[in-house]
């Protein structure tokens, strides 16, 4: 079992920083749920 299962996050953040944080919350075990604006996360390409 990872140490975040069973959190829920729903992610409302853009750029890189707060992101990258999510990723490793995903990696840990929790659901993330993002929610971006209707023409998407600036930094997608990155």
């Amino acid at each position: 079992m990872l140490p975040l299962s069973g959190l829920l996050v729903v992610s409302l953040e853009q750029a890189v920083a707060a992101p990258t944080c999510t990723c490793r919350m995903a990696d840990a075990g929790a659901r993330v749920i993002k929610v971006e604006r209707p023409e998407g996360d600036f930094a997608r390409g990155y």
